[in-house]
């Protein structure tokens, strides 16, 4: 045993002596130029793993010592360019880039690769609890006394995030809140007001929903008013298109045409003018959804997800181009029963998805409600299972192997890629930390 601690220790020294003498060396070297008519050379790099933000240093030639004109990618990735001498340059690790990473390099017109050596990429992911103690019965106040039973949740632009409480108790008691993690409290936006699923328009900081008070109801909350709730009624251009009752709406804002587009239990997709508040149904797809989205660098192409207690094809994941929908809806996965399996979507299994979203980078995120999981459908079309133990209800924060949930039901991302969930069963809203 000794002597296997002396070998680390000593394995550490020659390590960080490597790293110190490394970095003062570029320091000392900043002189160096890039030189468009020599070529990009990559000898190594080190080291050949580790997780987000990790140092990474880079030999080779001709590198420069302007970090502003070299760019260094994982994968597709692009890295954080710490500093360079001209054969030494220091990195760090990308967010999420994959398990396994090419690193290349960007110098002007040059582009060279590392072809005999990869990246391995230690991702981590943990959760912990924001506001809630299982408590269903609502309580404004502190992040530490406030009680809540969550059910959708939207972020803004500002890091205000907005839940629905939902008590599915006779005579009411629904309410819509916001929280603020920098101020430490939950404020009470509007008692007694059923909330469709929340959006928010990350431009502007308005967040909109459909309410379930009446048929076409719908609010919107601006922060310059200081998220006052303003009540506004859509008309349908065609009167047989009306929903027959307010149940159930879904909604995402369109970034590419400014329009809300909301699914109605057991009518369809329909397209809102914001500023006319005009209304037509563009798909019918009768059943239930709550989780609908539109796909960050996929303009116009619209993500829906029926829930597992539908009567139309449950548990399947469609997509469609809202400027054809008729000529684009398309299923993605091709098993409709209720199950958990990972992999290509065209094989991946699922079991009533509430809420859905996408990050920046295109990730969706899925509250995998009777599955007791996050899921998370990749840019390549690979589903994950973020957290969660499949089929397994119950509270635990804490990591991959042992972090647990029940029945989450909404989710929202931050611009820094912060997961939040409205984790219903517990009556507690939670923060996924994904590196």
């Amino acid at each position: 045993m000794r002597k296997y601690v002396l070998h680390a220790v000593v394995i550490l020294f020659f390590s960080m002596f490597f790293s110190m003498s490394c970095q003062n060396k570029i320091e000392k070297n900043a002189g160096s130029i890039y030189d468009p008519g020599k070529p990009v050379k990559l000898t190594t790099f080190y080291p050949d793993s580790g997780k987000y933000q990790e140092k990474v240093l880079l030999t080779g030639e001709n590198f420069g010592s302007d970090p502003s004109i070299i760019k260094v990618y994982f994968n597709s990735k692009q890295a954080p360019v710490i500093g360079s001498d001209g054969s030494h340059m220091y990195v760090t690790a990308p967010r999420l880039p994959g398990d396994t990473c090419t690193i290349s390099v960007v110098i002007g017109s040059d582009s060279v690769t590392y072809l005999n050596k990869h990246f391995l990429y230690k991702s981590s992911v943990s959760v912990t609890t924001v506001v809630g103690n299982g408590t269903y019965v609502y309580q404004d106040g502190d992040l530490a006394s406030a009680t809540l039973r969550p059910y959708w949740i939207c972020m803004d632009n500002d890091e205000n995030l907005f839940v629905a409480h939902r008590a599915f108790v006779e005579g009411g008691g629904d309410h819509l809140a916001r929280i603020n993690e920098e101020s430490n409290e939950l404020v009470t936006i509007q008692r007694n007001l059923v909330c469709g699923v929340l959006a928010a328009n990350l431009e502007t900081g308005m967040v909109l929903f459909s309410s379930e008070n009446s048929i076409g109801e719908y609010v919107t909350l601006d922060p310059r008013s200081f998220w006052a709730p303003k009540y506004y009624t859509a008309r349908w251009t065609k009167a047989e298109q009306t929903p027959l009752n307010p149940w159930n709406p879904a909604s995402i804002l369109n970034p590419t045409d400014g329009s809300i587009y909301t699914h109605f239990f057991n009518n369809g997709i329909m397209k809102v003018n914001l500023q006319t508040w005009e209304a037509e149904l563009i798909y019918p797809v009768s059943g239930a959804v709550n989780g609908i989205t539109f796909r960050a660098n996929e303009p116009n192409i619209l993500y829906v997800m029926m829930r597992g207690t539908s009567s139309y094809s449950p548990n399947t994941l469609f997509t469609m181009d809202v400027t054809d929908p008729e000529g684009t809806f398309k299923r993605l996965n091709t098993i409709s029963a209720a199950g958990h399996r990972d992999g290509a979507i065209e094989e991946a299994q699922f079991n009533d998805v509430r809420m859905m979203i996408s990050d920046s980078e295109g990730n969706i995120y899925m509250a995998d409600s009777k599955n007791h999981c996050i899921r998370r459908l990749t840019p390549d079309n690979m589903v994950e299972t973020v957290l969660g133990i499949p089929g397994r209800a119950g509270w635990k924060d804490g990591g991959k192997e042992d972090a647990l949930f029940n029945d989450p039901t909404g989710i929202a991302v931050d611009p820094d890629g912060t997961v939040y969930v409205a984790d219903h069963g517990n009556g507690r809203v939670r923060k996924l930390s994904i590196n």
